[in-house]
């Protein structure tokens, strides 16, 4: 596996930058530290990882930001991902994800 790299682009400018042809540029530098901003003229790099990272992510505006992270592996199904990435973000936040009683 390789790295993902998760772009936030500012729809109001699409008539922009979809004839830029410098934007495969200018996304990779705003996410390799050639930049003190992950922010580009049409947008803004939220988060570059190895592939088989599962990640949470908040988006606000043109910005984001991965706030948890668990690691892939097959046969996990989508909602024990979303449930460990529940439970990793919560712990940061020193709170803990407790089920419902049943009634």
């Amino acid at each position: 596996m390789g790295f993902r790299t998760v772009i936030a682009l500012n729809n109001d400018l699409s008539h922009e930058w979809q004839r830029d042809p410098e934007l495969g540029r200018k996304i990779f530098e705003a996410t390799s530290g050639c930049r003190s901003s992950n922010e580009f003229q049409y947008g803004a790099a939220i988060e570059q990882v190895h592939a088989d990272v599962q990640s949470l992510i908040i988006t606000d505006g043109y910005q984001g930001k991965a706030i948890a992270h668990t690691n892939w592996y097959s046969q996990k199904e989508d909602s024990q991902r979303d449930l460990e990435l529940l439970k990793a973000f919560a712990e940061r936040m020193g709170y803990r994800i407790v089920r419902k009683s049943a009634k």
